[in-house]
């Protein structure tokens, strides 16, 4: 029909031609073509031929998309699996989306909510965590491109993915497309991290939008095509890249990969132009694909190494730590209080042994948390607290334990006590009251010796009074006894002994002096 076109075109002068570009909309747009073809062929310019060219192949355009459409249900159900299928200039591109499709069917399968997955379950199949991923699990800069964080956002992300891969494969082919968005996936993995590292990110929407970038970026630097031809190409990008930025500002949209992601895509679009000499080529050089590779991967693996663990991160990162050592240290003791307390012998003291050794990790990994403040810096002395009571409980369990004495005794139903004391504090979120000078009352429980050592003093010791040595609270009595808290004292070292009646002792001691003190001074 075009040929009709033409050869009819060419029969009619050039004032007949003119005026038919005066009323475009009579005619087909493959007849207004025609016309403008034979116009320029004839040398002939007006100020509006260029403008009636681009309308008339707009909507021309328009026609053949409309034609192409499914027009019974059974050819859209066709063209929708078409989707799906890899095919010459589309290849890559459905293969990503079966692959982000089958790995979202597995977390369905292993009880991964459809609709809202939780993080710690993100994290699990292999998430971007900040402190993980920059403490040797790389991998999860390359994982988390593929995992969605339920069917909306995996909806949005492939028909994103589709939009852009139809048109990109075919410009720049197979393994530029694929270098390119896995390039930008980690691109903006480390974006994410580096922004906010305290989130579990997943998605593909890095990489998508870098894909963007790059077309772009091409549609930009091409150098066949006029600024008209581009104005409307790239207008639709930009509005779709502005819109979703925009909607990345919502919380729980990690725009920092968005961001990531669409740098490094523009950075490629600059490097294929050059590659190109601003042309658009279907078939970049495989040398030129493996160097674009390496180049990115090597400057990625320095980023990954200038990233600091620090501040937040640090601390979320050293608490996990310190659940996961707690996890394992309380085994032996949960297997303990599990059995008859006749069995319970020297069996158990290298697995308690062990354990002790988890604490004093657990230990010296909160003693590190120096740079933390306010509510965080509560949870740290509380958590220091219980760790070190709970290594004082199994040194006290080891050593009673090696000497053929019952594990549960005066001292050990003391020090347990004050760790439990702790659990309800810390899971009630109370740590400022418990770490409170005033409040907190563990010094004497960690000092306490595994050796047995009972002293007798002058004076009328009564149940529950409150034990002084040199100043610091030691305890309290029970049935007028020093049981263990006194266990590291000399008795031959002891200066003098004072006992102070009760309003005398809580003026001074407060509540903890209500059934009196007993002071001890030792020689200096």
């Amino acid at each position: 029909m075009e040929t009709t076109y033409a050869s009819q075109a060419a029969t009619l002068t050039t004032h007949d031609l003119l005026a038919i570009l005066q009323t475009p909309e009579e005619y087909e747009p493959e007849a207004i073509l025609a016309v403008i073809a034979v116009l320029e062929e004839r040398g002939v310019q007006t100020l509006d031929l260029e403008e009636n060219k681009q309308h008339a192949q707009a909507v021309l355009n328009a026609k053949q998309e409309l034609e192409a459409l499914p027009k019974t249900p059974a050819e859209r159900l066709r063209g929708m699996l078409q989707l799906f299928i890899p095919q010459p200039g589309y290849y890559v591109t459905p293969i990503l989306l079966n692959i982000n499709l089958a790995i979202f069917i597995y977390m369905l399968l292993i009880g991964i909510s459809f609709i809202s997955p939780q993080a710690g379950q993100l994290f699990a199949i292999g998430g971007n965590y900040g402190p993980y991923t920059l403490s040797g699990q790389w991998w999860r800069l390359l994982t988390s491109t593929f995992l969605h964080a339920g069917i909306l956002h995996l909806l949005f992300n492939m028909v994103a993915l589709v939009s852009v891969g139809r048109q990109l494969e075919l410009m720049i082919g197979r393994s530029t497309f694929i270098i390119a968005y896995l390039l930008c996936g980690i691109a903006g993995g480390l974006a994410s991290i580096w922004w906010d590292g305290t989130r579990v990110g997943v998605g593909a929407s890095g990489a998508i939008f870098g894909m963007f970038g790059l077309l772009l970026v091409l549609m930009a630097l091409e150098r066949k095509l006029t600024w008209a031809e581009k104005r409307a190409m790239m207008g639709n990008m930009g509005l779709i890249i502005g819109v979703n930025l925009l909607f990345g500002m919502k919380d729980g949209i990690d725009n920092a990969a968005h961001a990531g992601g669409l740098v490094v895509g523009m950075v490629q679009g600059v490097v294929l132009m050059l590659r190109s000499e601003r042309l658009i080529a279907p078939i970049y050089s495989l040398k030129g694909n493996i160097i674009t590779a390496i180049v990115g991967l090597v400057l990625f693996v320095t980023a990954y190494n200038l990233i600091p663990i620090t501040g937040q991160m640090r601390y979320q990162y050293l608490m996990e730590q310190v659940a996961e050592k707690e996890i394992a240290a309380m085994q032996v003791f949960y297997e303990m209080a599990e059995t008859d307390e006749s069995n319970i012998d020297e069996r158990f003291v290298p697995r308690i042994e062990a354990a002790t050794e988890l604490w004093s990790e657990s230990e010296a990994l909160l003693e590190s948390l120096t740079e933390v403040e306010g509510k965080d810096k509560d949870h740290v002395l509380a958590m220091l607290d219980y760790v070190r009571l709970r290594k004082k409980s199994y040194e006290l369990f080891s050593y009673d334990l090696q000497h053929g004495r019952p594990p549960m005794n005066e001292r050990q139903e003391k020090v347990l006590w004050a760790v439990e004391g702790y659990i309800n504090a810390i899971q009630q979120g109370r740590e400022s009251q418990i770490v409170n000078a005033n409040y907190r009352n563990v010094q004497e429980l960690l000092q306490l010796h595994p050796k047995d050592h009972t002293m007798e003093v002058d004076g009328e010791a009564k149940e529950g009074m409150l034990v002084v040595i040199d100043g610091i609270k030691a305890g309290f009595t029970q049935d007028g006894a020093l049981d263990g808290i006194t266990a590291d004292l000399d008795k031959d070292n002891i200066e003098s002994t004072t006992i102070l009646k009760g309003e005398q002792a809580k003026a001074i001691y407060g509540e903890d002096g209500a059934n009196g003190a007993l002071l001890i001074t030792t020689m200096k």
